[in-house]
């Protein structure tokens, strides 16, 4: 899903795949990939993406139809995020090993990521906010409330 509403969206706004390239600072070949659905993107490129074009994590992961979102953050900020992925965990009385394996990750990881050591990869950052429907764009302190906006 988020390489194919990359695509659109770039293509809409009538860019080349090697401007976002030199935007997000990457090869053109691994933009390519990214685009095409052969590699991840990581969630810093992914942002950086989403800021070029004011969109919402949201919307590019398939969370939500809304493209457009009132960024109040651009960066990704690891401890925000490691607080935010703990504070939603305890809120629903889970431990670290079931958000772990939820998320298809091993638990010594998920707990770097909710330390703010270690940043989450996208696709199971998009499962967490899948699982305990919350907003992505909230979980990285890109916005305001944890509520996705449909």
């Amino acid at each position: 899903m988020i390489f194919e509403r990359m695509k659109d969206i770039r293509t809409y706004f009538d860019n080349t795949q090697k401007e976002l390239a030199d935007y997000l600072n990457v090869s053109r070949s691994t933009y390519a990939g990214w685009e095409n659905g052969i590699d991840a993107i990581p969630l810093q490129k992914l942002n950086g993406f989403c800021n070029y074009y004011g969109i919402s994590l949201d919307y590019i992961c398939g969370l939500s139809n809304i493209k457009k979102c009132e960024i109040i953050n651009q960066e990704i900020d690891k401890k925000v995020l490691g607080n935010n992925l703990k504070t939603i965990r305890i809120k629903n009385n889970d431990t670290q090993d079931k958000v772990a394996d939820k998320i298809r990750v091993d638990q010594s990881n998920y707990s770097k990521y909710e330390l703010g050591k270690t940043l989450i990869h996208t696709y199971p950052l998009i499962e967490f906010a899948k699982y305990y429907n919350v907003s992505m764009d909230w979980l990285v302190g890109r916005k305001s409330s944890s509520k996705i906006d449909k």
